[in-house]
């Protein structure tokens, strides 16, 4: 009855419009429009440009009919929004996630805004463009002359450092420089503004030592972009040794081999899948050849790499492979290089620290501080604690995701070890609230130090939550599946049924401790044709009443088989009316199939 009194009033304004002489609404006269001061945003970047904000302003808002924001990239739309004249928003706000709950694609996006009138076509107006950025940047650290040559005192000649770094889709930023010793301390530091990325570093630490001959040195760069996303990157420098008097040319020299970290993950996964060497030979002119080997804690020899003076590589790769080509068992190594200088000096070999091969992901479990989560009974958050573990390697991080009864991506957390819980309040990303007992289906992702990646898996149980009314309860949505146009809840996908059953008798539990209350139940349906109205009314009044009718009287047989009185019940069906999520959103729409609980005195 209200929205045909709205209509008449609107028919109304429109014909005293056309008395006064006044022209029809234009496709400029609304004045809509969307826009967002942010050039672009970074969900995996820092908290600053984790999300973008928009500000929405409708003309004639007296006149709206309905409403649909998008966020587009080329002509595809990975994001919207809509409503009616009821729910007018001013702003709003995206975290790059698209429809599915999964990241959208990066590149260049502008907001859409369609705005629908009783009197006249839609308007649409758009915002100005912003990024999307979720890739870190890429670059590399390079040296010029590519290694430090002491004098017989020690002293060098200065190096320039230089830094190159690109982002696919937004400026870079900024970088950060750490040179690290043999001992993986930090020697030397520097930062820097793009673009400038070049540096003099004269050997010195920050407290003034010189760099040791003989010994690599690792240069570990973090590159920034304009968005917060980052990207660590290194390279080694070596240092020559001292030159040898000629008196001492039988003596050996120093040289040295070091790994780049502590271990490496082959897996094809492009993280962590070499481990890299810093190579120093010495003396070079006097070099005739070398070889590196890889040996295992046995001592035996998977890989071995060779060379002749000709071509003295400062950095070496391994891949994990043995000789064999087969992939080489986890476990600690160490690399050997041995040199030969032929006359000038004594052959010699070397051996580097020990690191890891590690190819096995982390294991472990995920605890509920509850074993059913009452978030409006009982504790109003639930702790899921993770406990995982590695046999060569330490925890580095975890991203957990819960899903919602349907696997939609609903709410997730992220983590660096050794944090190991989070806190869940049964909201998801959209601020809805949990379905009364439902299953939350949850995935752990643990990475460790050297990026390998181990699932765990849980389920999230909910309790029957009961919210109260002035005059006694509302039993939140327990979802009962329907065989599709009909009050048949048993002729269902047989786990489904089992599910309708469980939910059947946990409330038939429930509600015999309220004997003193009437019990009203209240049917649901999703409306098909919800964009079109003489339609949707035709499928509301012969479809839909009925249909929610018939499944009221469904759950209450259900439930009086069970047990309670026929006399306490009373059923109606109100179709597509009061519902949870527009019957647009074809992806959650699936809660408006329901039949409500509530309790009066």
């Amino acid at each position: 009855m209200k929205e045909r009194i709205l209509r008449i009033g609107i028919a109304a304004v429109v014909l005293s419009m056309a008395l006064l002489g006044c022209q029809s609404l234009g496709p400029t006269t609304p004045g809509n429009s969307i826009q967002t001061e942010q050039t672009g945003l970074a969900p995996n970047g820092d908290k600053q440009h984790s999300t973008i904000d928009f500000s929405i302003f409708f003309g004639n808002r007296g006149l709206v009919r309905s409403w649909k924001v998008e966020m587009v990239t080329g002509n595809s739309t990975q994001k919207q929004w809509n409503g009616d004249a009821l729910n007018l928003p001013t702003t709003l706000t995206w975290d790059g996630h698209s429809e599915s709950g999964a990241m959208a694609p990066e590149g260049t996006y502008f907001a859409k805004l369609t705005v629908g009138y009783f009197v006249a076509s839609a308007v649409t107006t758009q915002s100005n463009s912003f990024i999307l950025d979720v890739s870190p940047p890429s670059g590399k650290v390079t040296f010029n002359p590519g290694q430090f040559d002491p004098d017989k005192n020690g002293s060098v000649q200065p190096v320039t450092i230089s830094i190159t770094g690109s982002s696919a889709v937004a400026r870079m930023d900024s970088w950060s420089l750490d040179i690290l010793d043999q001992d993986g301390r930090a020697f030397q530091s520097f930062d820097g503004k793009w673009p400038g990325t070049d540096m003099q570093w004269d050997g010195k630490s920050n407290s003034g030592d010189w760099v040791t001959p003989g010994q690599p040195y690792i240069a570990e760069a973090i590159l920034r972009d304009e968005f917060g996303n980052s990207a660590r990157i290194s390279s080694a420098i070596a240092v020559s040794g001292l030159p040898q008097p000629a008196q001492q040319a039988a003596a050996p020299v120093t040289f040295s081999v070091t790994p780049g970290s502590g271990g490496f993950s082959p897996t094809g996964d492009n993280v962590m899948d070499t481990m890299k060497f810093a190579l120093s030979y010495g003396p070079r002119e006097s070099v005739s050849s070398w070889k590196l080997e890889i040996l295992d804690s046995g001592q035996h020899v998977q890989k071995t790499l060779s060379g002749d003076g000709s071509k003295l590589s400062r950095t070496l790769s391994w891949d994990g492979k043995s000789d064999a080509g087969t992939l080489a068992e986890e476990g600690a190594y160490t690399a050997r290089l041995s040199v030969d200088y032929g006359s000038a000096f004594k052959p010699g070999t070397t051996t580097s620290i020990p690191f890891v091969l590690d190819i096995t992901p982390p294991t472990g479990s995920i605890t509920l501080s509850d074993p059913l989560f009452s978030p409006i009974e009982a504790s109003p958050t639930i702790t899921l604690s993770v406990d995982a573990s590695s046999r060569l390697a330490k925890i580095d991080s975890w991203r957990m995701e819960i899903y919602d009864p349907e696997n939609h991506l609903f709410r997730s957390f992220d983590s660096k070890w050794p944090t190991q819980r989070a806190v869940w309040d049964g909201k998801g990303f959209k601020g809805d609230f949990v379905l009364s007992a439902e299953d939350y289906p949850v995935l752990v992702k643990v990475r460790d130090e050297f990026g390998n990646v181990g699932e765990l898996k849980s389920m999230v149980p909910v309790d029957i939550l009961m919210e109260k009314t002035p005059t006694g309860y509302r039993i939140l949505s327990s979802r009962i599946f329907f065989k599709a146009y009909t009050a048949d809840y048993q002729d269902v996908k047989p786990e489904l049924a089992a599910q309708n059953m469980r939910h059947l008798a946990d409330m038939a539990v429930k509600l015999k401790k309220f004997p003193n209350y009437k019990i009203k139940l209240v049917g649901h349906a999703v409306m098909i044709h919800w964009d079109n109205k003489s339609l949707g009314d035709l499928e509301q009044r012969d479809e839909l009443l009925p249909l929610s009718e018939a499944r009221a009287e469904a759950v209450k047989k259900a439930l009086v088989m069970k047990g309670l009185e026929p006399s306490t019940f009373t059923t109606t069906g109100v179709g597509a009316s009061d519902q949870l999520v527009p019957d647009s959103n074809l992806a959650d729409r699936w809660r408006n199939r329901r039949v409500a609980f509530f309790l009066d005195k």
